[in-house]
């Protein structure tokens, strides 16, 4: 009986929370987390400097333009501190529950390579080329990332979306956004 209860055991599968001694430890466990905690601190640097580079501020109450960069840069700071801290104790994140057959064990870095792809595409493209199409291939960009495999849809969302943004900000908020290649005719 204690063969075939051996049998058994070495047939089932253990479940994600069994320990295998066998498998190589994965060098890059928990990479992630330093890597975010490393990019939080130096936006942070980014915003602080950003914020105390403003111009003073001339009004009677002293807060100019620099403010909340400044606070936000802070806070920044901070929060990439705790979380280096944390991370340095042996304290990682749990991967929550996904829904689906989503795998939230591992980083899916070119999702992440393409949707950052997509943001500086917006950042380095805006002015030149004017806000309704840097947004919408910065939103397209972001829809692949997510999974999107509806190509025509994507684009057609992505560019319905950058317009509406377009309008509202610039005709009933009368917020100037570049209008770039599109300049004359809209």
């Amino acid at each position: 009986m204690s063969e075939e209860s051996s049998l058994l055991d070495r047939d089932q599968d253990p479940g994600p929370d069994a320990d295998d001694s066998s498998a190589p430890a994965s060098a890059s466990k928990g990479l992630g987390e330093w890597i975010v905690a490393a990019a939080v601190l130096a936006l942070g640097a980014v915003v602080l400097l950003d914020g105390l580079g403003q111009r003073q501020s001339t009004s009677a109450s002293g807060i100019g333009a620099g403010f909340m960069p400044t606070v936000v840069g802070a806070l920044l700071l901070v929060l990439g501190v705790v979380l280096a801290v944390q991370l340095a104790r042996g304290r990682r994140g749990e991967a929550e529950q996904a829904e689906g057959d989503v795998d939230v064990s591992h980083t899916h870095w070119t999702a992440l390579a393409i949707a950052a792809a997509g943001l500086l595409f917006f950042l380095f493209t805006v002015e030149p080329l004017g806000f309704i199409p840097a947004t919408t291939v910065m939103f397209y960009l972001i829809s692949l990332a997510m999974g999107s495999r509806r190509y025509l849809i994507a684009a057609v969302i992505a560019l319905v979306t950058a317009s509406v943004i377009f309008f509202a900000f610039t005709k009933l908020l009368s917020i100037d956004l570049p209008a770039g290649v599109l300049e004359g005719l809209i």
